[in-house]
């Protein structure tokens, strides 16, 4: 994983939804394979529901997300990922002057800024107008230019100005299409022959040896988009002539257009049965006319691009000058959003900034709202959010320091096999009302290698997110006696939280590394190969949280008289989602390779070598714990 250790990642339950249920058949195998002994039918979802959540599946890579990027459906009462909702766009806007543009406008004239809102194409840095002269009184005059205040560039660089401060956009697009030749005058090769035989005339080739006047001028250079428009006019005019037949079925300036019309697929149907007729000779031999052919764009107002076969030659040329080098090159970076024509530096244009879009999330299930913000550009602020936090613990974790306070610290990185490590684990509750939670972990881990995972405190309550003097008065009260003392003397007792606060609770987990192949004792290699990140221990973990929460009363506007009217309308919540807790890397060697097992906080014997000097290894009595202090 990515993340530093520790991580905490949510699995979504949209991952464990089956596919279509099973279509019923005849085969009674099939049908007596899913009857127990008891002669009970079988749920199929029993031993999904049973099974432990494995994290390295590959399943589980689409699953597990971050807690911070969950929502929370209310009516479904569950958890939603990216994959559970669905977005829609509530305005377009452009982040540098925050002008809210309609979606007509976007669908016309593109998904960038339509004001004096440009990128620098060096640097991606905003440019900004500034003039090239004043006047004795301080008015600024023309011209002006787009000039960049961190890479420097200006528009002088590709030698472009402008005659007035507004409309920067406009200004471009008409000096792109002055600089580009559109005239229909130059013609190709194949305008003048009226057939494919015309070409191999002899009067053709002399009339080309002669010279004609396309291939005395350069060829026209048009941008991508008057190419594409001309092409598009152009291809529909030749549909609708060549359509024009009445037995042609393809009738309308649209490939799709003829759907609609009934006649037309009576025509349609008439071409098969036709087909089908003549197959068995009943069908009377009518004489088929031949169908008119499309031409090609035949000059540049048609769409026509003829390439000028000394471009590349030009291009090689004005690398190898002294005047471009090496940084007169454009970067891949900087053609991306150029035309695919942009080979260097100087031909780089300024780039209208990309507009952005809010947007609000529904649930896919039940179409409610989870996400809606506010519609004004300006404004930071939701109507609607609800993220899943509000509704589940947060849950960090951290490792518990090793005893004595001499002792290096843990680290994550780096894990001993076969040494014991406690970690704290601490549940905050964000809603107003207590919680019970239960935390379920499979013994073993799964994987190649398996880690001991000891939850010592399963079950627990979490406080209500109240006001902080509630829990300054309650602070008076009786305090856990384990809690006066330090952090270092306290020990972890099965059955009993760590430590507890206003709205969360901490609790301990042990976890003892497996050991990983090839570093068995003796010193003997496995055959088994360890895959990536085969050797982080992640722990599945099964949340569940009960809470009771206001009924269908608050939602009728009708609130209970007495107390006890209001506790009948108290209904019970539950969610339940499986967590995946990363708590760091195992190392090879350590404490398997030197002997017993040695906890961090028990009584037992460490192991030690002798040094420089001594006969052998001693054993060094480090400290004992009793399970009950006495007071």
């Amino acid at each position: 994983m990515a993340r530093p250790f520790p991580y905490t990642f949510i699995s979504c339950p949209c991952a464990d939804t089956s596919s279509a249920p099973g279509l019923p058949t005849n085969r009674l195998s099939k049908d007596l394979s899913n009857i127990t002994l008891s002669g009970q039918q079988q749920d199929p979802d029993s031993d999904d529901e049973e099974r432990t959540f494995d994290p390295r599946s590959p399943r589980a890579n689409y699953s597990l997300y971050p807690p911070e990027h969950l929502l929370y459906c209310e009516d479904c009462h569950q958890i939603k990922c990216p994959r559970c909702i669905t977005e829609e766009i509530v305005c377009w806007y452009c982040p540098n002057c925050l002008f809210e543009t309609p979606s007509s406008m976007v669908r016309s004239e593109g998904n960038r800024c339509a004001r004096n809102c440009f990128n620098c194409p060096i640097c991606t840095s905003p440019l900004s107008v500034t003039t090239l002269g004043s006047a004795d009184n301080g008015a600024q005059n023309g011209p002006w230019v787009l000039s960049c205040g961190y890479c420097m560039w200006t528009t002088l660089d590709i030698g472009i100005k402008f005659d007035k401060p507004t409309n920067i956009r406009a200004q471009l697009t008409s000096l792109k299409n002055s600089q580009s030749r559109t005239s229909s005058e130059v013609k190709s090769p194949l305008a003048n022959p009226i057939s494919p035989d015309d070409l191999t005339t002899p009067a053709f080739h002399d009339e080309k040896s002669a010279g004609a006047p396309f291939s005395e001028e350069r060829p026209v250079t048009v941008d991508l988009e008057s190419r594409f428009s001309a092409l598009k006019s152009f291809y529909r005019t030749q549909l609708t002539e060549t359509s024009a037949s009445p037995t042609d079925p393809l009738i309308g300036p649209e490939l799709g257009g003829f759907y609609s019309s009934p006649s037309a697929l009576n025509r349609i149907m008439s071409l098969y049965t036709t087909g089908i007729g003549n197959l068995h000779g009943a069908a009377s031999k009518k004489p088929q006319s031949k169908p008119p052919l499309m031409r090609e764009a035949l000059t540049p107002a048609e769409g026509l691009h003829i390439p000028d076969p000394n471009t590349e030659l030009a291009i090689i040329r004005k690398m190898a000058s002294s005047d471009c080098g090496w940084d007169g090159l454009a970067s891949v970076e900087q053609k991306v959003s150029q035309p695919p024509s942009t080979k260097f530096v100087d031909e780089l244009r300024p780039l209208p900034i990309l507009l952005r879009t809010k947007r609000s999330k529904r649930c896919k299930a039940c179409k409610h709202i989870l996400v809606k913000p506010e519609f004004k550009p300006q404004s930071t602020r939701f109507r609607i959010r609800l993220i899943a936090l509000s509704y589940i613990p947060l849950i960090t974790m951290r490792p518990l320091p090793p005893f004595p306070a001499s002792s290096p610290p843990i680290n994550l990185d780096a894990l001993e096999p076969r040494r014991p490590v406690q970690f704290l684990i601490t549940l905050k509750n964000h809603m107003f009302d207590s919680i019970r939670v239960t935390l379920a972990t499979p013994s073993v881990t799964p994987g190649l290698v398996a880690s001991k995972v000891t939850m010592l405190c399963p079950q627990f309550e979490v406080g209500a997110n109240s006001d902080v003097w509630d829990e300054a008065l309650a602070s008076s009260g009786a305090q856990d006696p384990r809690s006066s003392r330090s952090g270092l003397d306290k020990v972890a007792e099965a059955g009993k939280i760590w430590d507890k606060g206003r709205n969360w609770t901490t609790v301990a987990m042990e976890v003892v590394p497996g050991s990983l192949p090839g570093g068995g004792e003796g010193g003997e290699d496995d055959e088994t190969r360890i895959e990536d990140d085969e050797d982080v221990i992640e722990i599945p973990v099964f949340v569940r949280v009960e809470w009771e929460a206001e009924g269908g009363a608050e939602e009728l506007a009708i609130r209970p008289d007495t107390r006890k009217q209001q506790e009948a309308e108290m209904v019970k919540r539950e969610l339940a989602y499986w967590m995946v807790l990363g708590i760091g890397r195992i190392t090879r060697g350590g404490y398997e390779n030197r002997g017993r097992d040695v906890p961090t906080r028990t009584g037992y014997m460490l192991p030690h070598t002798s040094t420089e000097g001594s006969s052998g290894p001693c054993l060094i009595l480090v400290y004992t714990i009793l399970l009950k202090p006495v007071f």
